[in-house]
């Protein structure tokens, strides 16, 4: 008789089972507990559907990180990843840089399929990760509408 093995796509029972990942609201609350301040998150989202979203608190590297996914749709994704602004921020030499509305910069730039956007809001560094897939539908002034509805 040979072992059988169950497949499971059952996203939140893979992200949530192991331990490394939880609830939004819970991963929000350990951050503010451990920076001892309000962290300010978007009101807006990108204008893609997502199915799941799970976030993490990294107590080591003092970060927050929130994961939006499509289990329909394995190309798109979104992280948010939020850590203290303590140290110089360094790039690529090919970054690009604009201007957000309250006159703050955001950096952004292309890496291994993904594209990166950084900028500093109240004190902490807020980095949106975006496959190249959803590019087309989350670019430049998308990410800067997403960054303004905090400022």
């Amino acid at each position: 008789m040979s072992n059988a093995y169950a497949i499971t796509t059952d996203l939140e029972k893979i992200y949530l089972e192991n331990g490394e990942y939880t609830e939004v609201n819970k991963a929000i609350q350990e951050g503010k507990t451990s920076f001892n301040k309000d962290i300010s998150l978007p009101t807006r989202l990108p204008p893609i559907s997502f199915t799941h979203v799970f976030a993490s608190f990294n107590q080591k590297s003092s970060q927050l990180t929130i994961y939006y996914l499509d289990e329909n749709n394995g190309k798109k994704h979104y992280t948010l990843a939020i850590i203290p602004n303590d140290n110089d921020m360094s790039y690529p030499n090919d970054a690009k840089k604009v201007h957000l509305g309250n006159g703050q910069e955001m950096v952004y730039f292309k890496s291994d399929g993904f594209i990166t956007y950084r900028t500093v809001v109240n004190n902490f560094e807020y980095t949106f990760i975006v496959d190249k897939a959803s590019n087309e539908t989350i670019n430049v002034n998308g990410i800067m509408k997403i960054i303004n509805s905090m400022i």
